[in-house]
């Protein structure tokens, strides 16, 4: 019996011989690459993309500001306090010297006979009320400024979604 090349065994066996060499250095050459097709954006999709980056910024943006402002309320509060916690005494002792100058001052309007005695006790109130006013705003002054409250930040206006658009309508 002679062989032939074209009995239906042979041809499958040169095919798949074909096949196997054809796809496997095909297969060793490629390196995966992407060919994914992308659509192109329509206009909604742009602009709902530009919304979203402008949202996430806004909200960023708000969210530093509010802390910002936080940790410069903390700071105020606690410099608020240690200004009145050292005026508290300069206070304190401008009182004393008002109540000792009354006393002072009524004890010698009840000791009076004169007119000229109750103008001189009068006369000596006022001027030891003025030398303890000037003697409490030198020493408030000494202190420096009060502290100032932090103002609040603006945040700004929050983005404004893109509006869909409207879907075209099946006409009859």
């Amino acid at each position: 019996m002679k062989a032939t090349l074209t009995t239906p065994r042979t041809l499958a066996l040169l095919v798949a011989a074909g096949l196997i060499a054809g796809t496997s250095p095909a297969l060793a050459d490629e390196t995966p690459t992407a060919t994914t097709v992308t659509k192109p954006l329509t206009e909604y999709q742009s602009a709902r993309a530009a919304y979203k980056v402008a949202l996430e910024g806004y909200i960023a943006n708000r969210k530093s500001s509010i802390a910002q402002y936080k940790v410069a309320h903390e700071a105020y509060s606690a410099a608020r306090k240690s200004y009145n916690e050292a005026r508290k005494p300069i206070l304190e002792t401008f009182k004393s010297e008002l109540a000792a100058a009354r006393s002072t001052r009524d004890t010698a309007l009840a000791a009076a006979t004169t007119d000229a005695a109750k103008l001189e006790a009068t006369t000596t109130f006022k001027a030891v009320v003025a030398a303890a006013t000037s003697k409490r705003d030198a020493a408030v002054a000494a202190l420096g400024a009060a502290p100032v409250a932090p103002t609040k930040p603006v945040l700004g206006e929050r983005p404004t979604p893109p509006t869909k658009p409207a879907k075209a309508g099946k006409s009859s």
